[in-house]
């Protein structure tokens, strides 16, 4: 056994022969690129960073389809937004690069500083939101570069506790450093920041001044020095923030969540009815200000009313150490990176309609995302049974409804034309919760078609263009727009 996976010798050692079936991968980190399909990136344990689709045209997923874009043990993977050229990685204690995706070239970009610096092993980098040539590399102090890592400014003093005992600790690992950065979507120059000995501090004015608010989320619950998992600064509120602290390696594992709306002056505890597990990351979705994300030692957990309630997302989401999380901004999907399991994908879409109001209702059709036309070339290979491969999520339209209970009588969903003339009829399924149906877009072959092919082949592609589905319960009925987009738009 090793980093990547089982590997077993029948010949006493003189080869060996690696399972590369096994969907096991440690994630520390991910990130997203912009491009259709877009591509996910992960930092691995001692395995490197890696790039792969989110959607293959090959309709398979497997090792081919990745490519490696950085070595020793994978972090931060940030790519910028408005050119995925550019992407910024680095492996342990800040050994950061800036790679030009186009052409292959890296830059080593990692700032110094006379007398030295103090890395986190899993040292946190951050692109601003508001320019994307400007980013945040956190050691001991904060870093900031405008012009893409090419230079370096120091934007703050040391903001952790400098305990001289634990940065002449035993062992491979440096302490008193930053480990969570945040700049608000809202208003440039306001940034938060944590550390790994509990700190936690804000700047309104771009790294002029700073102050720190550990004292005040000590008065909301939380240990003074406890590991700061997660700084999230809101993109719905300027002076709304979020800060998860874990007490993962003092064998404490509750969840310590917190919320501020004044800019960090008073905290509140969000983690409710959330099992003891310690929290690696909380995400804020970009529609919804009440709909979060937390990912624990355990599982991924959903609240839709802002943390007074939380529910374990399941499904095939296995018990699994989740150590990043991130909603991708144009396709509303919830990447998840574990740490044992590799990544999983999910469309959220439903949930950031969902709340109480909803839920009381019998029935709800939730809006239809867009949907783009694809080609998918249906390749064949032949690479046996031990290596590891995933199809693509089911192509088409995908309609979400919820029922408040089971329902008695048939779920019938109908695609109609703008005309509404009938061009799919679908049956859902009858019992309580949210559920999904699929339309792969295809449409009944009319008679004279039929006649021309001599025999149906099954239906044939509608085009792009606007379309209709029709939820039925009984006496109930409600309708939901689809639009169908031509894939080059």
């Amino acid at each position: 056994g090793n980093d990547g996976g089982i590997a077993v010798s029948y010949d006493k050692g003189t080869t060996w022969e690696v399972f590369e079936h096994l969907p096991l991968a440690q994630y520390y980190a991910i990130g997203v690129d912009m491009e259709d399909p877009y591509n996910v990136y992960g930092g691995l344990q001692d395995n490197g960073s890696w790039k792969g689709p989110s959607l293959s045209l090959t309709g398979i997923i497997n090792k081919d389809s990745w490519v490696i874009v950085g070595g020793g043990d994978g972090f931060y993977n940030q790519i910028d937004p408005e050119d995925s050229r550019w992407l910024y990685n680095e492996s342990q204690f800040g050994m950061i690069q800036r790679v030009n995706q186009k052409t292959g070239e890296t830059k080593f970009i990692r700032p110094s500083k006379e007398g030295g610096l103090r890395f986190n092993w899993n040292t946190p980098i951050h692109i601003s939101p508001h320019n994307s040539r400007i980013m945040y590399v956190g050691t001991n102090i904060l870093f900031r570069s405008l012009n893409r890592g090419e230079d370096w400014q120091e934007i703050s003093p040391d903001l952790t506790l400098n305990d001289p005992v634990k940065i002449a600790g035993k062992g491979n690992i440096q302490y008193c450093t930053i480990t969570t950065i945040s700049e608000s979507p809202v208003k440039p120059g306001l940034i938060w920041v944590g550390t790994d000995d509990g700190k936690v501090h804000l700047t309104r004015n771009g790294g002029s001044g700073w102050t720190e608010f550990t004292s005040n989320l000590v008065k909301a619950g939380a240990p003074v020095d406890y590991w700061v998992s997660r700084v999230f600064a809101s993109r719905h509120h300027e002076g709304m923030a979020f800060v998860t602290k874990t007490g993962y390696r003092r064998d404490d594992f509750k969840p310590f969540i917190f919320k501020t709306m004044d800019y960090g002056k008073t905290w509140i505890s969000i983690a409710a009815d959330l099992p003891d597990e310690p929290i690696n990351v909380v995400f804020e979705d970009q529609k919804n200000k009440d709909l979060l994300f937390v990912g624990t030692e355990k599982a991924v957990y959903v609240t839709i009313d802002g943390g007074g309630h939380w529910v374990r997302m399941r499904n095939n989401m296995p018990t699994n150490a989740v150590h990043d999380l991130l909603i991708h901004p144009r396709e509303n999907d919830l990447v998840v990176g574990t740490h044992g399991r590799g990544i999983f994908i999910t469309n959220i879409s439903p949930l950031q309609e969902l709340n109480a109001e909803v839920l009381e209702k019998d029935v709800f059709l939730f809006a239809v995302e867009p949907v783009a036309k694809r080609i998918i070339r249906r390749g064949m290979s032949f690479p046996g049974h031990k290596h590891y491969s995933v199809s693509n999520e089911k192509g088409g339209v995908t309609i979400y409804y919820y029922l408040k209970e089971d329902a008695d009588e048939k779920v019938k969903i109908t695609i109609t034309d703008p005309y509404g003339n009938t061009l799919k009829t679908i049956t859902g399924k009858k019992t309580a919760g949210i559920h999904s149906a699929n339309w792969n877009m295809s449409r009944k072959l009319r008679k004279a078609e039929i006649q021309a092919r001599r025999r149906s082949m099954g239906g044939m592609k509608v085009d792009a263009g606007e379309y209709v589905a029709v939820l039925e319960l009984g006496e109930k009925k409600m309708t939901q727009k689809i639009r169908i987009k031509d894939h080059l738009q």
